[in-house]
């Protein structure tokens, strides 16, 4: 890993309790930025997935058999189908559970890998994922200011992006990919931070990060509005992405750019 994330499931509280504070002034129906869902589908979202990993991570610590994570879809209709409010309720404690189940993985190692829990990430990447699971959807509630733009723009949240989920961000785009034939290589470079490239090669996909060594196709005002582009979001102020590349060639990077 890019850093050791020891201690970091600490700041799994501040992207929550982040994303709680927003969730006051934000209506269950609510059209958030996450296409396709309300406000009431991005909590049953987050709250699904939390109550997931503390019901993997207890079974795993009581040294029980270790439930099936599930897909989305076998998850998140019975939580879309829970009355708001509790839903709400229900969102704080699984990510309770979740972060002190966190904190007893972390005791030992944040390089432990526990194959049935989760994606199979060591744990400190799974503390990652979660941090950027609720700073997103934080974004796609509230949109640019300055809490999310500082959340976002953490580096170890591009990090983790870029290491572990690489291929799923990038299999919904390239199956819309309008040139897959042609390959692609296009840098995004954020002063001061790595370069993120972007490479399309025979179908297949990938993101990583690497030395500013050349010029660079697209560029990123601040590292926040990086983030939103690899997860497929189009921040409302153009001023803060700017691109050098053919209308086409552009087109077909946000195209493939699409996020989960």
């Amino acid at each position: 890993m890019a850093r050791d994330p020891v201690g970091l499931v600490h700041a799994v509280r501040d992207e929550a309790v982040a994303f709680f504070a927003a969730l006051e002034s934000v209506p269950p129906q609510a059209v958030t930025a996450c296409r396709g869902w309300t406000a009431h589908e991005v909590i049953a979202h987050l709250a699904s997935g939390a109550d997931a990993l503390a019901n993997q991570i207890e079974a795993h610590l009581e040294h029980k058999s270790i439930p099936e994570f599930g897909s989305w879809e076998q998850r998140e209709p019975r939580y879309r189908a829970i009355e708001d409010d509790r839903l709400r309720g229900r969102l704080v404690q699984a990510e309770q559970r979740m972060s002190a189940c966190f904190d007893e993985l972390l005791k030992a190692s944040a390089e432990t890998v526990i194959e049935q829990v989760g994606f199979g990430f060591p744990v400190g990447e799974l503390v990652l994922h979660m941090r950027q699971e609720f700073a997103v959807h934080l974004w796609d509630l509230v949109g640019d200011n300055a809490e999310t733009a500082a959340l976002l723009g953490q580096p170890e949240l591009l990090g983790h992006s870029v290491r572990m989920l690489s291929r799923p961000l990038l299999a919904n785009g390239l199956q819309r990919d309008p040139n897959p034939k042609a390959p692609l290589s296009v840098r995004v470079r954020c002063d001061g931070h790595p370069d993120l490239q972007v490479t399309v090669q025979d179908g297949a996909g990938q993101i990583g990060l690497v030395l500013p060594a050349e010029p660079a196709e697209m560029t990123a005002a601040d590292p926040a509005a990086r983030l939103l582009l690899v997860w497929g979001r189009r921040v409302p102020d153009s001023r803060r992405m700017r691109s050098n590349l053919p209308l086409d060639v552009l087109l077909r990077v946000q195209t493939i750019l699409a996020g989960y």
